[in-house]
């Protein structure tokens, strides 16, 4: 079986477009939701963060994929990061690739802030118990810049196994040479759910 890839960027960082990318060139993905061969589906960011509460291996339960996208959750209630789980993910699962997705931060910013018309951003706060977006734009800005010079340490010797890949600049090309052995090709990559411009970013406001 040809080794695991983890996608682990942020959410409005391309996670959709590579899945659909991988799900083109055959290669079994799961984003967000992972689908059990009996029909059942569960979040992976939620079993993620069970199977490592209960001592079991990151993926035990939904390790039938290849490829794994958007492996973080936010509710009102909690925030799971799938994401910040690579070292895990990458001492259980030897030889897997992992891909930082990433973009212009400012421009993710403002991406993430219209997601869901501005619903995730609410959802977000509400969670983290912040009441205006300039402190909660401020705090996932820090988590983004943490989060990157955090991989580029732990991956700094493994070109082979870790490719950042920006999706506003880079060309698909640069996937296809980084995973060979998937017989991914450029024109597979395009770009989905993408967020409208046009909604307006959310005012200073509190999070209902």
């Amino acid at each position: 079986m040809l080794p695991k890839i983890f996608v682990i960027g942020f959410n409005k960082c391309g996670t959709t477009s590579l899945h659909k990318m991988f799900k083109r060139a055959e290669v079994t993905s799961s984003h967000y939701r992972h689908h059990r061969a009996d029909g059942s589906g569960v979040i992976i960011g939620e079993q993620m963060d069970a199977n490592a509460r209960a001592g079991l291996p990151l993926l035990d339960g939904i390790d039938d994929a290849i490829a794994y996208s958007d492996m973080d959750m936010c509710d009102k209630r909690s925030y799971l990061s799938g994401i910040g789980q690579f070292r895990l993910l990458d001492r259980q699962y030897p030889g897997s690739r992992f891909i930082l997705n990433t973009r212009d931060p400012y421009n993710w910013l403002n991406s993430r802030c219209r997601h869901f018309n501005g619903g995730y951003l609410r959802r977000a706060m509400t969670q983290a118990g912040i009441d205006d977006v300039h402190t909660m734009r401020e705090a996932w800005l820090r988590d983004w810049h943490a989060h990157h010079a955090a991989l580029q340490v732990h991956f700094a010797t493994r070109s082979d196994q870790f490719l950042i890949f920006d999706i506003e600049r880079d060309s698909p090309k640069k996937l296809c040479a980084f995973l060979p052995e998937y017989g991914l090709k450029p024109g597979q990559w395009r770009q989905h759910n993408r967020t409208p411009e046009e909604y307006p970013l959310p005012e200073l406001a509190p999070a209902a």
